[in-house]
């Protein structure tokens, strides 16, 4: 009984000892998402999966996460977090956030130190950044109203100035951005006119009202397209109509009837008030023959005469 126990006793110190080996960690998988993108920057969610293989923990896991330029090979970003306490044949995972410049691409080295001490490392390589889309809510930017006023009618064309009422949302500055402005007939979504102009930086929860004048063939309807660009990226859209031609349906799903509207009434007199045309006195006649029939009249009377004189 007593050569049992001291066996047992020797098996539990040799597991002992086995189990009190100094820990093996690695890192076993890396998940790479894109959390936010804006127009100038990537925010990447990188969560590292970490596993003790062998051995006990000798104290917190620390998980350092560093970006690398592909061409310079420089550090970009670099951040620490912890990762617990893994124990015996313990594993677990870290997410960390990092911020890189939307342009170029990135190796991420995910490095488990424990004491100190680096355990394991994992890496994975992220390309083209520039190629992600900017989140278009997180621009900040709203368009809170379009406005359309006729400046001209020329022959068949009509210039259409359109207001673009821009707001920022965000509680950072816009920074600079350009606007396209492209007028398409309604229904055969051909492109009348497009514009361009470029905006500057708009302060937080504040307004600018940004303009361009389209010209269009009159009497036709169109869709008015905003497309708001930045870094060679649309990062917010918006519409509107005018409408030259308007119709009316007079009985249902029966006839359809267009309206031509006079578009030179709508033209804008930078703040004057139209002015009238002043009516023409029309010509009048006065009461009687005009002068040819009374020479005619007196004529015929003459012939009248000198014909009954020669007769018999």
């Amino acid at each position: 009984m007593l050569l049992i126990f001291i066996l047992l006793c020797l098996g539990i110190l040799i597991i002992s000892a086995g189990c009190l080996k100094e820990s093996s960690v690695a890192v076993t998988g890396i998940t790479v998402g894109a959390q936010k993108v804006t127009g100038a920057e990537v925010t990447l969610n990188v969560t590292s999966d970490i596993q003790n293989t062998y051995g006990v923990s000798s104290g917190i896991a620390r998980v350092q996460l560093r970006a690398y330029d592909t061409e310079s090979g420089l550090v970009v970003a670099e951040r620490f977090d912890d990762a617990g306490f893994l124990g015996v044949r313990g594993s677990g995972s870290v997410s960390q956030t990092i911020d890189l410049p939307r342009k170029g691409s990135y190796r991420l080295v995910s490095s488990v130190y424990e004491n100190g001490q680096r355990k394991g490392t994992g890496e994975i390589t992220v390309y083209n950044l520039e190629r992600l889309t900017p989140d278009i809510q997180e621009t900040g930017l709203s368009i809170s109203d379009i406005d359309f006023l006729v400046k001209k009618v020329a022959g068949e064309r009509a210039e259409i100035q359109t207001d673009i009422y821009f707001t920022n949302d965000n509680r950072a500055p816009s920074g600079t951005f350009d606007v396209e402005v492209k007028a398409k007939e309604e229904d055969a979504k051909l492109l009348a006119d497009k514009q361009k102009t470029h905006v500057e930086s708009i302060q937080p929860d504040a307004t600018r009202v940004s303009s361009v004048t389209l010209s269009v063939p009159d009497q036709y309807n169109y869709v008015v397209e905003v497309l708001v660009w930045k870094n060679d990226t649309i990062v917010k859209r918006g519409e509107g109509n005018v409408r030259l031609r308007p119709g009316t349906q007079v009985a249902k799903d029966t006839l359809f009837v267009t309206k031509q509207i006079e578009t030179s009434k709508f033209v804008q007199n930078s703040g004057s008030s139209p002015v009238s045309p002043v009516p023409q006195p029309y010509a009048t006649k006065s009461p009687g023959f005009s002068p040819p029939l009374v020479i005619i009249a007196l004529g015929a009377l003459v012939m009248l005469a000198y014909v009954r004189r020669r007769q018999p």
